[in-house]
């Protein structure tokens, strides 16, 4: 067992030094063992003018779908759901749009959904972190009808609240019961977590709450949203000493709340390879911290928060970071320390991954060099004769190479343009820049434009165009294009958006 004491003498040190460096109001922090809270502390403000302490409630925005996934096992304990069940057995209303297939909410399981694995895309086109307004969850969830997949059905992951989002909905109407108080009752209260909820209004009226901030609205002197429209994949609320008393939950093998072989179920995750030894399972990143520790984790970013949930089950310790603004990278920080110094008092390593590298002499597919962009905007340029290491290519159904599949951690890059598809011409009045923007702030820009061989699109990288990531787009009906990366720009002369996100022109081409 490594020395916790000293451990938490530097976090006591380190947390207001780098809280102080990058402006952060309020931090809670917090360390466990399977038995419960083993150390927490809040340092700052919670920005309405009081000390954050242990149980300042916080929004720890998307760490919400690890917790939401523990609900679904509940329901399926319970008898009320199946993981592999389509899930129109719960939803019988259910509808998504695909150009890929035909009626693919009858293949989507609650396992799909909880794996990011339905081809579900980001956002809806209501309630959503760019569309955020007074829409309820009722209304976000039916505006998923309006969506269309990105990929066919279990193809490969790619994050989305949405899936998470009617994950949730599903255990609700499988139980009968409001989201919110199926959590309440089957895991808050049974683990006497009671400063978590997943109910805005009693959040919002708790005076003992943070507040987020964001240096764009600050800046623009608009209020940061605090309602997240979306609840089952970001809308709880809770404090560090109950996101603790989880984790030490998960540490126990779901004491004697959820089965252990269900608790199991959370690190279940897809493999499209035998080599894959990282994912996402239900709910949970699986994965692998430098220096070589089995980490199981998931963060939250957005509505002015940022939060880091983990714990290492070889180890028998968990750490929670909550913070109450998004200028910054301290749960991170603060995460990735905690782990290095809980590895170097002992923690056990994990088996070095097998090799899997591409054999000598082997190059890339006549018709699979160019570029390959990831989720989070990291772009790798593949040339002809150099293959990347321990990766495949993936073709779609027509042959065309499209993704580039890492085998250790199950990551998919999309080609940005793919060569041999028709080329995407875009009505004038369309070309141009354009911006994301929520209450007033811009948050991303965006650019419609004429490319040599096809119309692309240009999406910000870190908040600017300055060096874009361009994607080629396809026409696939009147007014509704498909970029390489899947997503679905639609222009009905009133609305333009992109990945349902809606945009606003700001400068004509």
């Amino acid at each position: 067992m490594p020395d916790v004491d000293v451990l938490i003498d530097h976090l006591a040190t380190l947390v207001p030094r780098l809280a102080a460096e990058h402006g952060v109001p309020g931090i809670a922090v917090g360390l466990c063992d399977r038995t419960g809270p083993l150390w927490s502390q809040g340092f700052g403000g919670t920005g309405a003018g009081s000390p954050v302490g242990t149980r300042t409630m916080f929004s720890v925005q998307s760490t919400s779908k690890l917790v939401t996934a523990t609900g679904v096992l509940l329901a399926v304990q319970e008898g009320l759901a199946e993981l592999d069940e389509p899930v129109v057995t719960y939803l019988p209303d259910l509808t998504v749009r695909s150009d890929l297939e035909e009626h693919p909410e009858r293949r989507i399981t609650l396992r799909h959904l909880l794996t990011h694995t339905a081809g579900l895309t980001h956002e809806a086109p209501v309630g959503s972190n760019y569309e955020v307004g007074e829409a309820s969850f009722e209304e976000h969830l039916a505006s998923i009808a309006e969506t269309y997949l990105r990929f066919p059905v279990g193809h490969h992951h790619e994050y989305s609240n949405l899936g998470i989002d009617l994950a949730g909905h599903a255990v609700a109407a499988a139980s009968g019961l409001p989201f919110a108080e199926f959590m309440r009752t089957r895991l808050f209260a049974p683990l006497a977590l009671d400063r978590s909820t997943f109910d805005f209004a009693r959040y919002d009226a708790e005076p003992d709450r943070a507040i987020g901030h964001s240096r764009a609205f600050a800046d623009a002197g608009v209020a940061v949203p605090r309602r997240v429209p979306m609840v089952p994949s970001g809308g709880l609320y809770t404090c560090v000493d109950d996101l603790l008393g989880y984790l030490s939950f998960q540490l126990d093998q779901g004491r004697s709340v959820l089965r252990p072989e269900l608790v199991a179920q959370h690190l279940d995750f897809p493999r499209l390879r035998a080599e894959q030894v990282r994912g996402y399972g239900l709910g949970v990143y699986v994965d692998t911290w430098e220096p070589g520790v089995r980490v199981l984790h998931h963060g939250g970013a957005g509505f002015g928060f940022l939060c880091q949930a983990l714990w290492l089950p070889d180890l028998g310790i968990g750490a929670a970071v909550l913070t109450n603004a998004v200028d910054h990278d301290v749960q991170n920080e603060l995460a990735a320390e905690i782990v290095r110094l809980l590895a170097g008092a002992g923690a056990v390593r994990s088996a070095p991954v097998p090799g899997s590298r591409q054999p000598a002499g082997s190059s890339v597919p006549e018709d699979a060099a160019g570029t390959y962009v990831g989720r989070l905007g990291d772009v790798l340029r593949v040339e002809p004769e150099s293959p990347p290491p321990d990766a495949d290519f993936l073709r779609d159904s027509d042959g065309h190479v499209r993704y580039l599949l890492d085998r250790p951690s199950g990551e998919v890059r999309y080609r940005t343009a793919v060569p041999g598809l028709p080329p995407a011409r875009l009505p004038e009045e369309a070309l141009g820049t354009y911006a994301a923007i929520v209450n007033g702030v811009p948050l991303g820009w965006y650019r419609l434009r004429h490319d040599a061989e096809s119309d692309v699109i240009d999406l910000p990288r870190r908040g600017s165009l300055e060096d874009p990531i361009t994607l080629q787009l396809v026409e696939v009906a009147p007014g509704r294009y498909r970029s390489a990366t899947g997503e679905t720009l639609l222009l009905d002369g009133l609305r333009t958006t992109y990945a349902n996100i809606p945009l606003t022109r700001r400068e004509a081409s």
